[in-house]
């Protein structure tokens, strides 16, 4: 097993996002000249700086292009090839040079998503659950729901704290 080590938790996670990003724009139309795809949409600006992005990291040595199998997806990028400090150390030269990717302002922002979970543990509390405040910081994780929880006290606090997202 590989020691895992901030630099390659980092490296992994920079891959596995540009291989994400990678494989969202695979299901994008070819051509620029798509009416769906206005100059400035947020669809061409992702795929605009996962371009710039790939190009710097294959000018920096770390070819990022997923191979693309017989039907047509996208395989995974083997990051085992890569010597991950350097790998490091590209993407942080990259990422000044392109910038950070794209960010659709229309999504909650981290502390909107955390007040909602607040919102969401203090209805379930109210509903009779044993239910924990979120931590901050922990990504959104929250308890699993065991069999004893009514799905219907679920939607309905899911409903009441997201209402400002389009829940429903």
């Amino acid at each position: 097993m590989l020691p895992t080590t901030p630099a390659r938790r980092t490296a992994v996670a920079a891959a596995t996002a540009a291989l994400l990003l990678l494989s969202l724009s695979a299901c994008a139309p070819a051509s620029a000249g798509d009416p769906e795809l206005e100059s400035g949409s947020l669809d061409v600006s992702i795929a605009e700086w996962r371009q710039n992005m790939d190009d710097c990291m294959l000018d920096a040595g770390f070819d990022l292009t997923a191979q693309v199998s017989a039907d047509g997806s996208s395989e995974a990028i083997d990051t085992s090839q890569f010597d991950m400090a350097e790998f490091d150390k590209a993407y942080a030269a990259c990422t000044e040079q392109v910038g950070e990717a794209p960010v659709d302002e229309s999504l909650p922002s981290e502390e909107e998503l955390f007040d909602a979970q607040l919102l969401f543990a203090a209805c379930m509390r109210e509903a009779g659950y044993d239910y924990p405040d979120p931590v901050k910081g922990s990504g959104g994780l929250s308890p699993a729901f065991g069999p004893e929880t009514d799905i219907e006290v679920v939607d309905a606090c899911s409903a009441e704290a997201y209402a400002d997202f389009g829940a429903e």
